[in-house]
């Protein structure tokens, strides 16, 4: 699992607020608005949260005011309204994020607890450690400026954002919270061996990210250095000019002189951030350096490389024969891929290797690594999720692996899946259940796994017969189980627990009784255990002398080094047949596989690389502060739950003219509920109006009632077309729709059905009732194995109304859309016809862009083709294909034709006769609604167009858009 805490897959909060939605698209978190939520106060915080996190939740809303108190010291200032907190889990993942508005901060807390092996798997408890960080930022990031010009600009937006929000490079604002994570728990990432392991191995290989790489990047773990050499480059700016000296950076970037982050930190520290990091790169790869010297002086305990590789690996699987390894390999921007080698060399792939030499001056490259290592079988990711953590049956031929699945409410969660490597089949095992590190027992009946849910994880049963699942050692809020595996005889298993600020080793009974610690209790964190083949001792990964290595450990808590690395080594697999151990070495790009042997020479003693002798290149611990408990209010179901009003301006500019938007939403912090009030006005040829929309999401389905205020007249556009003004009008529209969305894995199903009543007045006719029923369809079917993929998608619109007379229409899109190393490209062909006596408004017509205002449910007959100015043509049917090749920027060319029987653009016959196309270039940005930073959902359009046919020929024009849907 890839687990983060902080702001890590989140831009900055600037653009969290949904001022830049196209970063928002990949910062989706389903809220669930239909589940049973609850809600409880502190002095200080609002919290929200589902009902079975509560022992969670309840747990941590104890800790919260004494982490505020001492965030508060420490900050120097304290936001002065409540806090809403949301917890919940929406991917069995840890994380969390801060929007930090000054008129009301949230902060969002998924409760899956991290793994050892994490940069956030140090903690006493998750939720204090999460508290802490997200705290920091609350109180860091909400602090206001002190300009009253800037606070009454600010004040006028629609969010109102901090100085330091806005101006904080982003390894700075993570950087300042992960020191203060580590200062108020004793724990985190200052204190735990990942953050050192990462710094020490980066600056051995010269690869410490430069100044601007802290903000992120697109190497291995990039996004991760914001966080360590931020809080690492903190600390020693402190430790030179003392522990006061970032609050005054702060308090000048809030001054009433506006300063930016550089100018306010240089007139602390007297060079700029840039110099100084410098300096630190420089002190910590000298202590790198000399830790590095240290360890190889007692002599490095690597083993051999068996494979060199870059990005995440998973852990090795070795078959119950020794002779096949299986393990996920990952490459940036892919999906993982399951494979299985050979765990012998191929001999031939090792000749074949070097290639001829054809020139008798060439010099032939010498060979540092082995060869790569042919894959034997491959199970690839399936609709972008990647199969993990193998772990083999006694067959040999079969795997227990694990796949995170889409759920029909949005979320996703882990479940164990058996793949048959002979013939290619997956089979799923367990549903919803949230299983992970699933490992078969020899008998092949059955498995122990772990089974994250409601904040903690569990150790259980997974029957295959029945594919039920039984608790046998259940954690709680503050202790989580992780990586079971059974003994060679089946009789027991073995795991890791947290639940006294370490990891610790436990063994039990396969039924899970007599459960007990094993190890010495010398405060060292152990982890990853597996089973020697005799069964009386375990392979484990050790955080003794502050590297992470391998060790055995006797059932009776002895102990014996084997490992003795610069990075850290994880992950051990022994092979019973020849006795080796196999495992994972870290690196700056990746992790590698390595062997031992059972006859190489193995570490004898523990080199402790500590912060005394080596800084910022070895661990260090700090005292926690010490935390009292204060239990909040008894939780209440939510109900309507806060809410909160923003104002979104909006734009559209086409060959209609130029037009503005305004939106008020106000919507509930989880998306129960939500309203906008919209209003339109632009140039004469652009939709002007006005609507009121609101949708209850509580209720499965959905409920949508809205009453539309509009006036289109694009024959009095800037480039209005001939006959135009046959669908000029005015009118009143009310509507209400019920609506649902069905999941499964690879398939979307979403459904809306309702009815629109009202008047509209053509501006050629007098004016009519307007009644219609409708029923929008929207099918998608994604097929994607590894990085290629499929997506097959048909809409539907059935409408029946009557205006003046009865009529019909169907309308459907076919689309297809491929994915992958290949030329993308996405094709699709819209059909639509009219049946019965229809009145010229409700003809269709091509050309502009949609109304901003308007349900466009019930104005699906006008096409919008953005280059052309609406009603380039009308007509009773209509067809359409539209070629892109979609990437950042969509290039595509597109062609419309409308069967029409008027004197529309000199038809004289019925038939697609006139064909309208035109090419460009577009982007295009769809963003759900985010309830907890109350904004709606976002629709973004802008681009150029050619447009290639008559009227409007050999024509460029720009056009743009930004709309609003509840």
């Amino acid at each position: 699992m890839v687990l983060t805490t902080g702001l890590r897959r989140l831009p900055r909060p600037l653009f969290v607020l949904g001022l830049c939605a196209g970063t928002l698209a990949s910062a989706q978190d389903p809220m669930r608005p239909g589940a049973p939520w609850k809600s409880m106060e502190t002095p200080h915080y609002r919290v929200h949260f589902q009902e079975p996190y509560e022992p969670w939740t309840l747990d941590v809303a104890g800790r919260v005011e004494a982490v505020d108190s001492a965030i508060a010291k420490l900050v120097g200032y304290r936001t002065p309204k409540k806090i809403d907190v949301v917890v919940h889990d929406p991917f069995t993942q840890s994380n969390g994020y801060v929007i930090p508005l000054l008129d009301g901060t949230t902060t969002v807390w998924w409760a899956t607890p991290p793994d050892p092996r994490s940069d956030i798997g140090n903690y006493r408890s998750w939720g204090e450690m999460l508290a802490a960080h997200e705290l920091a930022h609350v109180a860091h990031l909400t602090r206001p400026s002190r300009n009253f010009w800037q606070r009454l600009f600010w004040s006028s937006l629609p969010a109102s954002i901090g100085p330091i929000a806005r101006r904080s490079p982003r390894w700075a604002y993570e950087g300042y919270a992960t020191v203060l994570e580590g200062q108020i728990t004793g724990s985190g990432r200052p204190n735990g061996v990942w953050r050192p392991a990462m710094l020490r191995q980066w600056a051995i290989e010269g690869r410490l990210p430069t100044y601007a790489g802290m903000n992120g990047g697109t190497a291995f773990r990039a996004g991760d250095f914001a966080y360590l050499s931020g809080s690492a480059f903190m600390e020693w700016l402190l430790k030179r000019q003392g522990d006061s000296t970032l609050r005054h950076v702060w308090r000048r970037m809030t001054a009433v002189t506006n300063r930016s982050f550089d100018q306010a930190f240089t007139g602390v520290y007297g060079e700029p951030p840039a110099i100084l990091y410098g300096r630190h790169v420089a002190e910590l790869t000298g202590d790198a350096m000399r830790a590095k010297a240290d360890l190889e002086r007692s002599g490095l305990r690597e083993g051999e490389l068996v494979q060199r590789l870059s990005w995440s690996t998973g852990d090795p699987a070795i078959s119950r024969d020794g002779r096949r390894v299986a393990l996920t390999l990952s490459e940036r921007n892919k999906p993982s891929r399951l494979v299985v080698w050979n765990t012998v060399p191929d001999t031939a792939q090792r000749r074949r290797a070097a290639p001829p030499v054809r020139d008798s001056l060439d010099v032939p490259g010498r060979t540092f690594n082995p060869p790569a290592r042919r894959v034997e079988r491959e199970l690839p990711a399936h609709n972008g999720s990647s199969y993990l953590y193998p772990r083999w049956f006694a067959d040999n031929r079969r795997m227990l692996v694990t796949r995170w699945a889409v759920r029909s409410d949005g979320t996703a969660g882990p479940d164990a899946y058996i793949w048959n490597t002979a013939t290619g089949d997956v089979a799923r095992v367990t549903r919803g259940e949230s299983i992970v590190q699933a490992d078969p027992s020899p008998d092949s009946h059955e498995a122990v796994a772990m089974r994250c849910h409601e904040g903690h994880c569990d150790i259980v049963r997974v029957t295959f017969a029945i594919a039920s699942v039984t608790p046998l050692l259940e954690g709680s809020p503050t202790r989580s189980y992780y990586r079971p595996r059974f003994s060679p005889d089946g009789q027991k298993f073995a795991a890791a627990v947290s639940d006294s600020g370490r990891w610790s080793v436990v063994i039990a009974d396969r039924d899970g009784n007599n459960s007990r610690r094993i190890g010495p209790d010398d405060g060292v964190s152990r982890y990853d255990a597996q089973w020697t083949a005799g069964g009386d001792s375990l392979i484990v990964v050790s955080e003794r002398g502050g590297v992470p290595n391998l060790e055995i450990m006797s059932l009776d808590g002895g102990l014996r080094s084997v490992t003795r690395v610069t990075g850290a080594a994880v992950a051990p697999e022994p092979n019973h047949v020849d006795r080796s151990i196999w495992y994972l070495s870290l690196h700056s790009r990746g992790f590698d596989v390595r062997r031992l042997a059972s006859d190489a020479p193995v570490a004898d003693s523990v080199v402790t690389i500590d912060a005394t002798r080596y800084a910022w290149a070895g661990i260090q611990q700090t005292p926690p502060v010490s935390l009292g408990v204060q239990p909040g209010r008894a939780a209440e179901y939510m109900g309507l739950g806060p809410s909160n009003s923003r104002w979104l301006p909006g734009a559209a500019a086409s060959a209609d003219g130029l037009g503005g938007t305004m939106t008020i939403f106000r919507g509930d912090i989880v998306g129960r509920w939500n309203t906008t009030i919209a209003g339109s006005y632009g140039e004469p040829g652009t939709w002007q109006g006005a609507s009121i929309r609101s949708t209850v999401r509580y209720f499965w389905p959905a409920i949508e009632v809205g009453a539309h205020v509009f006036e289109h007249n694009p024959s009095e556009g800037r480039d209005a077309a001939p006959y135009a003004d046959s669908v000029d009008a005015r009118g009143v529209q009310a509507v209400v729709a019920l609506s649902r969305t069905f999941r499964r894995e690879g398939m979307r199903l979403g459904v809306r059905v309702g009815a629109a009543g009202g008047s509209v007045h053509p501006k050629l006719s007098l004016e009519r009732k307007r009644f219609l029923g409708f029923a929008d369809i929207d099918f998608q079917l994604r097929q994607q194995v590894g990085s290629r993929g499929v997506l097959e998608r048909i809409r539907f619109n059935l409408a029946e109304g009557t205006m003046r007379k009865e009529f019909r229409r169907i309308m459907a899109t076919l689309q297809l859309a491929t994915t992958g190393d290949a030329f993308p490209i996405d094709v699709s062909w819209t059909l639509g016809r009219h049946l019965g006596s229809r009145h010229s408004f409700d003809e269709f017509s091509l050309g502009g862009l949609q109304s901003a205002t308007m349900d466009t449910s019930i104005m699906v007959q006008r096409y919008s083709m953005a280059m052309l100015p609406t009603a380039t043509e009308t007509g009773r049917a209509i067809q359409a294909w539209r070629i892109a090749v979609p990437s950042k920027v969509t290039f595509y060319v597109e062609g419309a034709s409308l069967e029409s029987t008027g004197a529309s653009v000199g038809k004289i016959k019925d038939g697609f006769y006139i064909w309208h196309r035109g090419a460009g270039i577009e982007r295009r940005i769809n963003t759900p609604p985010i309830p907890v930073g109350y904004m709606p959902a976002m629709q973004t359009r802008i681009g150029i167009g050619y447009s290639i046919d008559k009227p409007f020929d050999e024509k460029f024009r720009a056009y743009v858009q930004v709309r609003f849907e509840p």
